[in-house]
């Protein structure tokens, strides 16, 4: 369903309104009310909340010009150091906004309590997703380029290790599904077109030649692997 046929969230709701069910309750607030509360997602299964549908509308608005970086603040431009991870980041971004690259990023360093944790992440959801202003748990780019604040691996990420509780997490992203495949670290299939890659640093493995990876060192994040996957248009 293209939500931004949607002016506003009750229009959206309206949408699951049925000839039957007018024919038979007559009252649409009345059918209004059972699809959000009595019915929901038990009948719908996919019916969002009001603040799901706002947030996935913008979304839908960004998607709608991949290439409209015109009057866009790019969060690199707001880079005051040389450092060299926060460069490739920089280097990368209008490249991931235009669709033209998707890349995952491996982070690995200590939390706040001095435990080792590390995570694979889209690079391009996060980055997407800072831009939304309501968007709860989004990274602040702008701070992470101006220094105020650092990128940390999260357990929201494609993949999180706790290396203290021996602890992995998989998530899924706008960009990419994680396979289950127990002979590689990780496996991901890009949801564009749908090549399988490898993220593993060190594997040499088939998969592993639809991905290019490079490393770089930061004193601020130590070693970080990018790993660039060309999208390839299907026609």
């Amino acid at each position: 369903m293209n939500l931004i046929n949607f002016n506003h969230y009750q229009d959206y709701v309206d949408s699951f309104i049925t000839i039957q069910d007018i024919r038979y309750l007559g009252n649409k607030e009345i059918q209004r009310n059972l699809i959000q509360n009595a019915c929901g997602k038990n009948c719908l299964g996919n019916l969002l909340t009001r603040e799901q549908f706002y947030q996935r509308k913008e979304k839908e608005l960004v998607l709608l010009k991949p290439r409209g970086l015109r009057g866009l603040q790019l969060f690199g431009d707001y880079l005051n150091s040389k450092d060299e991870v926060l460069q490739q980041f920089a280097n990368r971004e209008k490249k991931l906004l235009e669709k033209h690259i998707s890349t995952v990023v491996y982070l690995v360093m200590r939390s706040k309590k001095g435990l080792e944790i590390s995570s694979f992440m889209d690079l391009e959801q996060s980055l997407r997703e800072s831009r939304f202003e309501n968007f709860t748990g989004c990274v602040d780019w702008r701070g992470i380029f101006e220094g105020r604040t650092k990128l940390r691996p999260s357990n929201t990420h494609l993949s999180y290790f706790d290396w203290h509780q021996n602890r992995v997490t998989f998530n899924n992203s706008d960009n990419f599904r994680v396979l289950n495949k127990r002979a590689h670290s990780l496996l991901l299939k890009h949801v564009g077109d749908h090549k399988i890659f490898c993220v593993n640093a060190s594997c040499d493995c088939e998969h592993s030649k639809s991905v290019s990876r490079k490393t770089y060192f930061s004193p601020i994040y130590g070693y970080v692997i990018f790993f660039d996957h060309i999208i390839r248009r299907i026609n």
